[in-house]
């Protein structure tokens, strides 16, 4: 039995194969599906990885599945394969607002179900992963899900009822992140800086802090008291952002996200 069998090759599922084969997962432990059969064919001339014709074929021949299609094709690619999959299969998930009950609906049977909810930085390996493993997944198990994906990031464990805020957070985050950096290229060049010159700075001020925050294991707010000087001019910019609401404005965004997930899930 192979390792990996993954349905669906989208951009989240090309960034799995690629993350796994760049840390050290052998070709030959990976099959995938791809509906789209140009995408197939480009995928497996790509990766050198196979593919088989029917979504029936992975759980026979690998042990974790992962589920990479969008929701709205999740009854679809899951009852495709439903007949083939066994106590030894490991269902990976990472459909958003497809619930696990909801994946053994259409399985018609108990199985042994992960959800997990990525974002698009395991792209190169420093993705954030929430991980709602499912009642009959035995710790050990779940360890072994979280080796497998830890080549895509850092994976952190929730509830199920958890995973809508890990899609606002994680999901939604990363957009949210570069709105901020977006505004701060902008104000470098209102202030008279070339474009260039205030991309690389800002893009440099965001990378360094958020590694030093990391390696040095500092809260944000120490770091922040660290970095304000009395009477200085870090001061008097948080002032201005506190007067304009940005952190609540920040978290409301993060709600929405949320709550637009839950929709979605409906």
């Amino acid at each position: 039995m192979r390792k990996v069998g993954i349905i669906g090759l989208g951009n989240m599922g090309e960034s799995i194969v690629r993350a796994l084969l760049d840390t050290g997962v052998d070709k030959d432990e990976i099959l995938f599906f791809e509906l789209k059969a140009a995408r197939a064919q480009a995928m497996a001339q790509a990766y050198a990885v196979g593919a088989v014709q029917d979504p029936g074929d992975l759980p026979a021949r690998c042990r974790f599945v992962i589920l990479a299609v969008k929701p709205q094709d999740a009854r679809t690619a899951i009852s495709a394969m439903a007949p083939s999959v066994s106590d030894s299969n490991i269902i990976i998930s990472i459909m958003a607002g497809v619930t696990t009950s909801t994946i053994m609906s259409h399985l018609g049977r108990p199985a042994r179900v992960v959800r997990v909810m990525p974002n698009i930085c395991v792209t190169i390996g420093e993705g954030a992963l929430g991980i709602a493993p499912g009642e009959l997944l035995s710790p050990d198990e779940l360890a072994d899900v979280r080796a497998l994906l830890s080549p895509l990031g850092r994976t952190v464990e929730v509830t199920e009822e958890q995973m809508d805020a890990v899609t606002a957070l994680a999901g939604s985050g990363p957009a949210f992140v570069l709105a901020f950096l977006e505004a701060l290229v902008d104000g470098g060049v209102r202030m008279g800086l070339a474009r260039d010159k205030a991309h690389s700075l800002a893009v440099q001020t965001m990378k360094g802090t958020i590694m030093m925050l990391d390696k040095e294991k500092l809260h944000p707010s120490l770091m922040k008291e660290a970095i304000t000087s009395a009477g200085g001019t870090t001061i008097a910019g948080l002032v201005l952002l506190d007067e304009k609401g940005f952190k609540g404005s920040v978290v409301r965004a993060l709600e929405a996200a949320q709550s637009r997930a839950k929709e979605l899930s409906k």
